[in-house]
């Protein structure tokens, strides 16, 4: 590996290549922790690469977004010119929304789904070959400019560009992005996709046919693994909402509202029912009747509930007087409407989305799902405008038994722990390697202190009124002593709005900073740049949360961030959705405390706490604001009390230079 290795190996680095190298040969999985700025990247494409062109496979590289492709991009740069091989040659994917030019000035187009869009660019290309001046003109120039489409293929081989470059490469000569990937995907010894690319199997089965290969030719690796069981459980859920019955509604009026099952029900009637029934579920899980017609909420702070499987299904055979069969032949006859309507819209250049078409597939999979793999809840997230039932899956193993079919797979993620309960969300074999490296960079360079006079637990909070003044004491010595770049993590940004509504923030004295929930990217970009631009003058205070894009994603080296305190644990809240999973790890597994409640809280903690160290000569102190943090000595062996935390800061910070 080294021979492909681009830069002078340290020597935790070396074990990870040859680990690696040993699970290829052994055609098995290999999930392993390795702390942020160790390299990870670097080392996974090294060690795959090299076995991959030895071997005649080829290497499937994902990730969660597609800002996390650009480390990859310029880490292969770098193999490729260490090595000056040319079959070193990766391409960046993204979703059609993100490489459609059409889509740039078209709103509609860009928020459509995977099937939408790709039902829309399907016509769009048999308008453009039927019809002289309809269709999509970008691949109209893709078919007839084939010596422009060849320039740009070997302008790709040969600078190694991100996908963004690749996409505004293409724009300037206005020819589609999507078909000219398509291309050279066929000769990329790696492709570097989202997770959707691998995990929802009609996108999986294009690209392994423009890869023109099987799966046991290809090597999977997962970045920033710790999210992938969450991301399968989202993928195989599914809801439905009164939003998108009134959508489904107003659809089938414009439509002529057509009739169901041989005449037996109005579609507009039929989906009114359905939203009183989603409201009913709502008024009696989540709050509860009382006798006087008062609704009383029941679950305190939150805002979903259990319903029984077939309670929903049943209060539609009662109210239309119909059988089960009745109402699968009505689902089978909104999924035909639906599609008719899809139709109807993309001959009128128009996305193809029907709600009633989504509508069908919902009530399709409500019918048909195992409950011993899924949960029915009902929700109210937005105070009674949107309640909505959702079948929750809690086995993320039904979405990734893929793996299993690979030549090998490789996950890795800088907070992992515990290795067990990632293996075993995923179905993985027991034979799966699993490792956790130490740190590359010294211990010394970093204090991780703790208080066990706060906390942010309800009960505590509730019992004890001083608390959660205590708890402001503490952010605001912090920020308004230390002339450096601070960081406040809160554990959601329902507790960061308790401090700003009671007139907190105000005591700040230094530039102050807050992460807005709903932030676009470009907002979320141009706030952390002003924290780091204010800081390097005297110290800044930038508010975020735990388990946010700015904890997990954003590189803050040297003094762009020396401190960082932590508001509390952040245990996920009890909800029924959590309790529900809780629930099934204990049946399965019997650790449903750890693996669904202690695990995501520790890699929280751990990935808000990783902004400091990024290299050997970063140096940073941790405050964890909770008197729980010693649950999580095992994450953070290096943990220590502080009984008088400022000077602690101040001799911790003066010794480090």
């Amino acid at each position: 590996m080294v021979e492909v290795f681009p830069y002078t190996p340290r020597k935790s680095q070396r074990e990870i290549m040859q680990d690696i190298t040993a699970v290829l040969y052994e055609k098995k999985h290999f999930v392993f922790e390795s702390g942020t700025g160790s390299g990870k990247t670097v080392c996974v494409l090294s060690s795959t690469l090299k076995y991959a062109l030895e071997h005649q496979k080829r290497i499937v590289y994902t990730t969660r977004t597609n800002a996390q492709q650009q480390q990859v991009i310029l880490e292969l740069r770098a193999i490729r010119k260490k090595t000056n091989d040319k079959r070193v040659f990766g391409v960046g994917m993204q979703g059609r929304a993100n490489m459609c030019l059409l889509a740039e000035h078209d709103s509609e187009i860009i928020n459509g789904t995977s099937e939408e869009l790709s039902r829309f660019c399907s016509y769009q290309k048999k308008q453009t070959q039927s019809t002289k001046n309809k269709g999509c003109p970008f691949y109209r120039h893709f078919v007839n400019k084939k010596e422009q489409v060849e320039t740009i293929v070997e302008w790709t081989k040969n600078n190694l560009p991100t996908a963004e470059e690749f996409a505004k490469h293409c724009n300037q000569n206005e020819i589609c992005p999507y078909e000219v990937n398509k291309l050279l995907v066929h000769d990329a010894m790696i492709v570097i996709v989202p997770y959707v690319y691998v995990f929802d199997k009609s996108i999986r089965i294009k690209l392994l046919d423009w890869l023109a290969i099987s799966d046991d030719e290809i090597i999977l690796i997962v970045d920033e693994a710790h999210n992938l069981p969450e991301y399968l459980r989202q993928l195989f859920s599914a809801e439905l909402s009164t939003w998108m019955l009134t959508g489904c509604m107003s659809e089938s009026e414009k439509f002529g509202d057509p009739s169901l099952a041989d005449g037996r029900v109005i579609i507009s009637e039929f989906c009114k029912h359905l939203a009183e029934i989603v409201n009913i579920l709502r008024d009696t899980y989540v709050y509860g009747i009382l006798e006087n017609g008062l609704r009383k909420k029941i679950t305190q702070d939150y805002n979903d509930a259990f319903i029984p499987s077939h309670e929903f299904e049943s209060e539609i055979l009662s109210r239309f007087h119909i059988t089960s069969k009745t109402l699968r032949d009505i689902i089978s006859d909104l999924i035909a409407y639906g599609e008719k309507i899809q139709e109807y819209k993309q001959k009128d250049g128009k996305l193809p989305r029907s709600y009633l078409h989504k509508l069908g597939i919902f009530l399709e999979f409500w019918m048909n799902v195992e409950m011993d793999q899924y949960i029915k809840l009902v929700v109210d997230e937005s105070q009674g405008k949107n309640p909505r039932i959702e079948g929750y899956c809690v086995d993320p193993s039904i979405g990734a038994s893929i793996i299993n079919e690979f030549h090998a797979s490789i996950h890795m993620s800088g907070t992992l722990k515990p290795l067990e309960e990632y293996r075993d969300s995923l179905g993985l074999s027991k034979e799966t390697s699993l490792v956790c490296y130490p740190s590359p960079f010294s211990l010394e360079n970093r204090r991780v202190f703790f208080l066990r006079d706060v906390t942010t637990r309800y009960e505590d909070i509730a019992n004890d009124k001083t608390i959660f003044s205590r708890l402001w004491q503490h952010i605001s010595d912090i920020c308004n002593t230390f002339p450096r770049n601070t960081m406040v993590f809160f554990p959601s940004y329902n507790t960061l709005s308790l401090f700003r509504d009671k007139g907190y923030f105000a005591d700040i004295t230094r530039c102050l900073y807050i992460e807005e929930q709903g932030m676009s990217q470009s907002e979320l970009m141009g706030l952390v740049t002003d924290f780091k631009s204010c800081g390097s003058e005297d110290g800044a205070a930038l508010f975020s949360v735990m388990g946010g894009r700015i904890s997990e994603g954003t590189d803050f080296p040297a003094e762009e961030l020396e401190i960082a305190v932590i508001v509390g644990i952040p245990y996920p809240k009890p909800t029924a959705r959590q309790r529900g999973l809780q629930r099934y790890y204990d049946l399965k597994f019997g650790k449903g405390w750890e693996y669904t409640m202690e695990a995501p809280a520790a890699r929280k903690l751990l990935q808000s706490i990783g902004r400091l160290i990024r290299d050997e000569t970063d140096r940073g102190v941790a405050v964890i604001l909770d008197k729980r943090a010693p649950r999580f000595h095992k994450y953070m062996n290096d943990m220590q009390e502080s009984h008088h935390l400022v000077q602690d800061i101040s001799q911790f910070l003066k010794t480090s230079g």
